[in-house]
């Protein structure tokens, strides 16, 4: 069965922390080319055939992100099926009993963790992802923080020999 997969684009950096056994080595970065805000969500979604209007999209995404901080408040996960659960973390310094343990002066922060659904129907873990996304290299950066690409097997920054720039 054929798959329609979404290009997803990415840079090569090369590692350049002078103190790191990785000092040297490339690595992949997936390239963010915007966030969308509630309006540029609500229009997205209405665009895909929804019979729904951006403005009913909009008011059920406002209600669903009050809901969500008052159940998570609660301890309560919020599950979507076919995108994962949504749960509270703490962050804290530990006390050597409980007798010391002092909530005000050891809570650090509240955190939102997401775990993505890995049902067979959704698979949205790391490893599902990889399978739906064809990856597509865009520019190089090395050391330098020039951007570069390869011409004949060797390093050459970009826009050279063809006029293109970044």
């Amino acid at each position: 069965m054929a798959t329609n997969k979404i290009a997803m684009e990415y840079d090569l950096y090369q590692n350049n922390v002078k103190d790191s056994s990785a000092n040297g080595k490339w690595y992949p970065r997936a390239v963010r080319n915007n966030t969308l805000d509630l309006d540029g969500l609500t229009d997205h979604i209405a665009s895909h055939g929804s019979i729904y209007t951006p403005d009913v999209v909009q008011g059920v995404l406002k209600k669903f992100s009050q809901c969500m901080v008052e159940l998570v408040s609660q301890g309560i996960g919020v599950k979507l099926n076919g995108l994962g659960t949504f749960y509270p973390t703490l962050e804290a310094d530990g006390a050597d009993s409980p007798v010391e343990y002092n909530l005000t002066n050891c809570l650090k922060g509240v955190h939102l963790r997401f775990l993505p659904d890995d049902s067979s129907r959704a698979a949205l873990t790391s490893r599902a992802m990889l399978k739906k996304v064809a990856m597509k290299q865009r520019m190089i950066f090395d050391k330098s923080g020039v951007p570069k690409k390869v011409v004949d097997g060797q390093l050459v920054d970009y826009g050279k020999d063809d006029g293109n720039q970044p």
